[in-house]
């Protein structure tokens, strides 16, 4: 941000750089091949312009509808665009665009033969004619007018009122100005000199002002692609639209009479102008649309698989990196979270170790160590997976298995069936004092429905049991608790 700018002052910098999207080759290209393209059917209608044709009543009313309707909507979204950016040349081409959708409405209200024979609104044979003058001389205008204040006014409005409030003034002026306009030739036909009798408008050109009309277009668009060279898309298709409506005033000016080849020509060089800005608009917000929602999509792909990272990293947190089971902090909440839900049911813990694993690690390794831990871990699962056991891997050689809805006979008797599986997997220890294979002591304790105990009481009390196990002679099974109804049962 330069110049001690405002957050609000570089939004509205964004804004405007957002609607100002820099113009591809394709586009480039495009207008290029179409601008061509006009140009070399208007050249080549130039010397048969003034071959007369049929008057096809439906035309003109079509292409005027079509003109007022792409117009005034041209205008409406680029006035949305200056509200966003508060940027003055903006306000000025929409105005310009909103100013020619409503003077082709009374233009074709008063032109003879579109609603009426002789036209209305006061047309006094003069009135459409001179409503065109305006219409053609208005846009190169507009544009001047635009690339002016793009010139002396390259800041954007900052205050929301105050773009409320020139925008209110240039649409009043705009509306005005074609009331001014609408007023001018027909209250006032008798200032305006004679160009056109019984639909021959050859006059155009004698008394000046056709030339006039047609010097505004060329200058304006000059003007434009000195100052722009189609750099951006808007500019790059207000050329094309200036060029159209220069093309138009040509044909205009060489047919010389109303349904001439010329003059049907020039009404089609009028669409263009009329519809390659608006066409310009609507692709790049379609194509706006088109992003968004590739970037949506991939924002949620994204989200996806930022859960799925978040969820694998959640499950490698609460797990044993060597053997594969839940670590001692899975253990603390699975077994808090039965302490809390253990009024109706009762619930006990298991502590296994590992007997003289120090010496069995000190004699084979700890390459040795942690494969018998990886494979003690594994049948203990497998032993408790059927009794919806909990099984995780408490510290060092200590194992810990949660149960539910058992007494201390049923608890020892998978404490047992653990033991004697580590027993049958017969895997030697020649450094123990006990026993040739690597065997495990066991410790628990059961809480009686309704027991108030928390979570370090209960691991104590199964501490205890455990202890006792190994003081006995290792190998074995002690479990405490309840056992049918009865507190501190032994076993």
């Amino acid at each position: 941000m330069k110049g001690g700018d405002s957050p609000l002052q570089n939004n509205l910098k964004v804004a405007t750089q957002i609607f100002d999207i820099p113009s591809g080759n394709k586009q480039r290209k495009f207008a290029w091949i179409l601008s061509l393209f006009i140009i070399i059917v208007s050249m080549a209608v130039i010397p048969f312009g003034k071959e007369m044709l049929p008057d096809i009543h439906p035309f003109l009313p079509a292409i005027i509808s079509w003109f007022v309707f792409g117009d005034l909507i041209t205008g409406y979204i680029l006035f949305s665009q200056y509200r966003a950016s508060g940027t003055i040349p903006l306000l000025v081409l929409s105005c310009t665009y909103l100013y020619m959708g409503l003077i082709a409405i009374p233009y074709a209200l008063t032109f003879p033969g579109v609603i009426s024979e002789a036209g209305l609104l006061g047309n006094g044979g003069q009135t459409s004619v001179w409503l065109w003058v305006f219409w053609h001389g208005g846009f190169p205008t507009g544009i001047i007018i635009y690339l002016i204040t793009g010139l002396v006014w390259k800041d954007p409005l900052i205050s929301k009122q105050r773009i409320n409030k020139y925008g209110l003034m240039a649409v009043g002026g705009s509306i005005l100005s074609v009331f001014i306009v609408f007023a001018l030739v027909t209250l006032g036909s008798g200032w305006f000199p004679n160009i056109i009798s019984k639909g021959n408008y050859s006059k155009l050109i004698s008394s000046g002002v056709g030339p006039v009309i047609w010097i505004l277009n060329v200058m304006a668009l000059m003007l434009i692609i000195i100052k722009y060279q189609g750099r951006s898309v808007l500019n790059l298709w207000v050329s094309v639209a200036i060029l159209a409506c220069t093309l138009d005033v040509t044909l205009t000016l060489f047919a010389g009479a109303r349904f001439s080849l010329g003059w049907y020509l020039a009404r089609v060089n009028s669409i263009l102008a009329g519809t390659v800005v608006f066409y310009s608009i609507v692709n790049e917000v379609n194509r706006l649309f088109i992003r968004l929602s590739e970037q949506h999509r991939k924002l949620s792909e994204s989200e996806r698989q930022l859960e799925e990272a978040n969820e694998e990293l959640t499950r490698l947190s609460n797990l044993d990196g060597l053997t594969g089971i839940p670590n001692r902090r899975q253990m603390d909440e699975v077994l808090s979270k039965e302490l809390e839900s253990s009024e109706e049911r009762s619930l006990s813990l298991l502590l296994l170790d590992v007997d003289y694993f120090k010496q069995y690690n000190d004699y084979y390794g700890h390459l040795g160590g942690d494969h018998i831990l990886k494979t003690i871990a594994q049948t203990i699962y497998a032993d408790v997976k059927p009794f919806r056991g909990f099984v995780a891997r408490y510290g060092g050689e200590e194992f810990a298995v949660v149960l539910t809805n058992l007494d201390a006979i049923g608890t020892l008797l998978i404490a047992e069936r653990i033991r004697e599986g580590i027993v049958e997997l017969n895997i030697p220890h020649e450094a123990c004092i006990a026993s040739d294979r690597v065997t495990i002591s066991i410790g628990g304790y059961v809480v009686a429905p309704h027991e108030s105990i928390d979570g370090d009481e209960l691991i104590r009390k199964a501490d205890e049991s455990l202890y006792r196990a190994k003081d006995e002679g290792r190998n074995r099974s002690i479990v405490n608790g309840w056992y049918d109804g009865y507190s501190d049962f032994e076993i």
